[in-house]
């Protein structure tokens, strides 16, 4: 019997806080590195009991379980509203302005070109190994991949100390490229159904997809702005910090859905909203108690939900991983696929958009590399492809670039920044007494 929906969070909730407490008191990993890792090594563990003991089915009801929950649907139509918000509204806007014609570059361009290189990449393997995948669907395992995943980068951000406007870069290149990608996502799964014979192949054509491309995406940003400056306006005529707080909740999941009502970009929505909230100028109109209320209570609520995202995200990983079929071969060679696309693309841009002090060239390519973490998102979007024989390739070789990504570059990433000259060593604050 399916369980109902309240007993399904309630489960997954609890399930979260224990992968927490053991990661917590036991492996000591980042928070979004330790519950992907407990994810991971809780389906793993049932799945070895199952083998030692085949009639307790405890595999086969984790999975069970875990598959009532819609995965896409939870990130892309819920967490990421309020994931995106809350990572904005902790953006340094004015570094990201100094590098904003960078962010924009790469946000667009780049990802296509890392797009483009992941799918042709991804595809010759396939062949190389005699999997199926046509080029049309490599291209949307390219388009779905190539973005750096938000959540994760500034989940990785917060532990290292970097030179502000790398950070900056970092971040708001996640943020908007996330958005860009989205949309060039339900593009080319239009375009890949259409060329499959879909009912709307004839509607679909490369002229439609850039026009749809184009008015989802600036249209998301005109409701993001729209939003957040009124949103700027009811703060500065209020005076309870309670009510400020509910002002940019409101703010986030208004623009959110009034952005996917009208077939507009959500996320890029959300983005411009939140740097807007949260720069000087929404400093500046918040009441003094608001401003010791807000960010924490955004702060909580993206370390919540990036606890619950990840810790389901390894769930899902290790159940998929054991299902029948498992293409081993692409999904191995996908993460060195994306890194090698991935710093072929930003490397020409490194050396037109330099740092301050001239810092440019192969170094920087190689951080802007590194740092090219993807996490649930992508996750989310390879598992919400149709059921086409090329989806199981597709869905495999993702999850072994976020797994490699969360677990690998994210925890080495200072270790690099520090080496390059692109950061200091983090250090702790002081205990307050």
């Amino acid at each position: 019997m399916t369980q109902q929906l309240f007993e399904i969070a309630a489960g997954i909730l609890a399930a979260t806080v224990f992968a927490a407490w053991v990661n917590a008191r036991f492996l000591k990993l980042p928070v979004a590195v330790g519950l992907l890792v407990a994810g991971l090594l809780a389906v793993a563990v049932t799945a070895a009991v199952d083998f030692v003991q085949p009639g307790w089915g405890l595999f086969e009801g984790l999975s069970g379980l875990i598959g009532q929950v819609n995965y896409p649907s939870l990130v892309l139509n819920f967490m990421l509203a309020y994931l995106l918000f809350a990572g904005a509204m902790g953006v340094n806007v004015a570094a990201l302005r100094r590098r904003s014609v960078a962010v924009a570059v790469l946000a667009i361009v780049g990802t296509i070109i890392t797009a483009v290189l992941v799918a042709a990449a991804t595809w010759g393997v396939a062949q190389l190994f005699g999997y199926a995948l046509s080029p049309v669907w490599a291209l949307v395992f390219g388009v779905l991949v190539s973005p750096t995943d938000p959540i994760a980068v500034l989940a990785m951000t917060k532990r290292t100390e970097l030179d502000p406007d790398v950070r900056a870069q970092l971040e708001g290149e996640a943020l908007f490229n996330d958005g860009v990608a989205v949309v060039l996502f339900r593009a080319a799964l239009a375009f890949a159904i259409a060329q499959a014979g879909g009912a709307a192949g004839e509607e679909v054509t490369a002229l439609s997809i850039a026009q749809h491309v184009g008015v989802e995406a600036f249209g998301g940003a005109a409701v993001g702005a729209a939003g957040g400056l009124l949103a700027i306006l009811i703060l500065a005529a209020t005076d309870d910090w309670m009510t400020e707080t509910l002002v940019t909740v409101a703010c986030a999941t208004a623009v959110y859905a009034v952005a996917q009502h009208f077939h507009l970009s959500g996320p890029i929505g959300v983005v411009v909203a939140g740097l807007i909230v949260g720069s000087n100028w929404g400093d500046r109109v918040m009441s003094e108690g608001a401003k010791h209320y807000v960010k924490p209570f955004w702060h909580l609520t993206d370390e919540a939900l990036n606890a619950v995202l990840f810790f389901l995200a390894g769930l899902q990983a290790v159940r998929l991983a054991f299902g029948d079929g498992f293409p081993w071969a692409p999904a191995l060679a996908a993460p060195f696929i994306l890194l090698a696309s991935r710093w072929l693309a930003v490397t020409p841009f490194s050396f037109l958009f330099p740092f301050p002090g001239g810092k440019s060239g192969v170094p920087s390519a190689n951080v802007q590399t590194w740092a090219g973490v993807r996490g649930g998102l992508s996750l989310a979007m390879a598992l919400s492809v149709p059921d086409v024989p090329e989806k199981a390739l597709i869905v495999a070789a993702t999850l072994a670039i976020v797994a490699f990504s969360i677990v690998v570059q994210s925890m080495t990433m200072e270790k690099l920044a520090v080496g390059t000259g692109y950061g200091v060593p983090k250090t702790e604050p002081e205990p307050t007494h």
